[in-house]
């Protein structure tokens, strides 16, 4: 006589189940940032090359000029009578928008060069005529520029930065109504997961990752980390960060 055994399959209880879960779970925290993250690497690398470019631009028009774009070279641009015939939009303002602009009188540079693909911008559309270039999104790279001078003399007005290295321009600044001090200065820790990228007059390009901290009042704000800051100090010592202006990217957000 065959005796047939009954064989029940055995399946997963739910503290089982349970703790699977929490495994799973726990490993995707630890690796989705690092993978998402390098997912981001060629929208970070863009942006770097592309803060690079503009200093070169930039070096270029301070050749010609005498000066990086400011509002005395802004005023210039427009009492040209050769210029007449352009008209790229405000060429100086509380948007970085503004300044680069100048830039167009000079070769007429791409509208790609001072896009980042991240939150906030949107692909050129490469339109420059009746006040078309640099619309909002379209730039992503906040400019910095010195206050006016109490000094009589001076040229009246936002003045250009100078020295040898010196911040020229900033990504990841999030965009404001009136412009941000030395001093204050903030990046969006959402954009490129904390990186950050400054380009200085003599050309460097500098990632800011580990030269800043998550802000105490923002979590999703940057501020300098102790003992960083990028600006120069006088002779005697003393912090210049608060006589400079950092106009920011006008965004879509």
């Amino acid at each position: 006589m065959k005796i047939q055994l009954n064989k029940q399959k055995k399946g997963f209880t739910l503290i089982e189940l349970m703790v699977v879960i929490a495994i799973l779970a726990s490993l995707a925290a630890v690796g989705y940032g690092p993978i998402m993250e390098h997912m981001n690497d060629g929208d970070r690398q863009q942006a770097s090359q592309n803060l690079g470019q503009i200093q070169k631009m930039l070096l270029s028009f301070n050749q010609e000029n005498g000066s990086y774009p400011c509002d005395s070279t802004a005023d210039a641009l427009l009492e040209d009578e050769r210029n007449a015939e352009y008209n790229f939009g405000e060429l100086k303002g509380d948007k970085s928008n503004c300044y680069f602009r100048q830039l167009f009188y000079k070769g007429n540079p791409s509208e790609t060069t001072f896009f980042a693909k991240h939150t906030g911008t949107k692909e050129p559309d490469g339109k420059f005529a009746n006040g078309a270039a640099l619309t909002k999104g379209e730039n992503a790279y906040a400019y910095v520029l010195r206050k006016e001078s109490s000094n009589p003399e001076d040229a009246p007005g936002r003045r250009s930065v100078t020295g040898t290295s010196t911040p020229l321009a900033f990504s990841c600044v999030p965009s404001t109504r009136t412009p941000y001090t030395g001093d204050k200065l903030q990046f969006n820790r959402e954009i490129f997961y904390a990186h950050a990228f400054m380009v200085k007059t003599d050309g460097s390009v500098v990632d800011l990752k580990d030269k800043l901290a998550e802000s105490n009042e923002d979590d999703t704000k940057s501020v300098y980390a102790e003992g960083f800051n990028p600006f120069p100090e006088t002779k005697k010592g003393r912090d210049t960060s608060p006589d400079y202006l950092i106009v920011t990217p006008d965004l879509l957000q």
